[in-house]
């Protein structure tokens, strides 16, 4: 079969790598500069900043069994009970991939159903056609967004999703300045503060990704990221009195989907008829764990 995924995160990439070992054809396209969706990282020249997922826990048995192979692959590290990234968040999902079925830098924002075939269009409108199944695995939001004719019943499952949203600063710079500040992580303002640099060990490279509440997020409703930079930087100073800026860059990023706040009470969607699926965090939960068992309840039920 010729298949199309959109959406390069976890669950994209698990259900592409899945397909793949049943010899199908895959493509798998991702807005972003690379694979990783929450498990992103950026790279400042040979420094790796995770500034989505940082590290996480795992409950569910498959999910565990999964993060444990890829810890053979040196894609992942597992410290008590949290697995962390070798060598960058990101290679979690690229180690998954072939580059080069992997479309970088592709929106896709219209989906036709046309004689049996699925026929995508990005914003720059090229054709990718000729699909026998298509899966989706974007936010809900991001899905209702694109172009596509959808049964009523999906679309108001997709409608009823909802997300709170998390605004991130990324401070980095070639310091070995400490600003983790015990006011600062004990403020309920903020979620949370990553040393990002001690996970790999830099010691001429300090970078730190710090985390605002939610509630604080959705509150603040923010237009742009220099108000996100502004905000953040501001309240940090009134906590403990250090000005970022002297010392450091500062990369503001606002995840508008950071965490499902109410999912699908299924596994996935499927729709016979249009040969079209859907699965990701949204589906039972709101974490990697839940894209790993959205994707590949998917697979083992529609496609095996």
């Amino acid at each position: 079969m010729n298949i199309a995924i959109i959406g390069a995160g976890l669950s994209g990439a698990n259900i592409y790598n899945l397909l793949k070992k049943d010899n199908n054809n895959v493509s798998i396209f991702e807005k972003s500069r690379g694979a990783g969706g929450r498990c992103s990282t950026r790279y400042i020249d040979d420094k790796k900043i995770d500034h989505g997922t940082p590290y996480f826990k795992v409950s569910n048995i498959e999910f565990k069994e999964f993060c444990d192979d890829m810890c053979k692959n040196n894609s992942l590290i597992k410290k008590s009970d949290y697995y962390y990234p070798s060598n960058g968040m990101n290679q979690f999902c690229n180690n998954l991939i072939n580059q080069k079925d992997l479309f970088k830098n592709t929106k896709i924002v219209s989906c036709k159903y046309q004689n049996n075939y699925w026929i995508l269009k990005d914003e720059n409108e090229i054709e990718y056609k000729n699909f026998d199944k298509l899966i989706i695995t974007i936010p809900a939001i991001q899905a209702l967004e694109l172009d596509i004719k959808l049964t009523d019943s999906i679309y108001k499952k997709l409608k009823d999703v909802s997300y709170n949203s998390i605004a991130t600063l990324i401070i980095y710079g070639n310091t070995l300045k400490n600003i983790l500040n015990p006011e600062l992580l004990s403020s309920k303002d903020f979620k949370k503060v990553i040393d990002n640099s001690s996970k790999y060990n830099y010691y001429d490279f300090s970078s730190y990704v710090v985390h605002l509440n939610e509630q604080i997020t959705n509150e603040q409703n923010f237009q742009n990221k220099d108000e996100i930079e502004y905000f953040m930087l501001k309240k940090i100073y009134e906590l403990c009195g250090i000005n970022l800026k002297d010392e450091f860059y500062i990369i503001p990023h606002f995840w508008k989907y950071a965490f499902v706040s109410k999912p699908i009470k299924e596994n996935y969607l499927y729709e016979d008829d249009l040969s079209l699926g859907f699965c990701g965090d949204y589906f039972m939960g709101e974490d990697l764990q839940s894209a790993y068992i959205s994707s590949k309840r998917l697979y083992e039920q529609r496609f095996k």
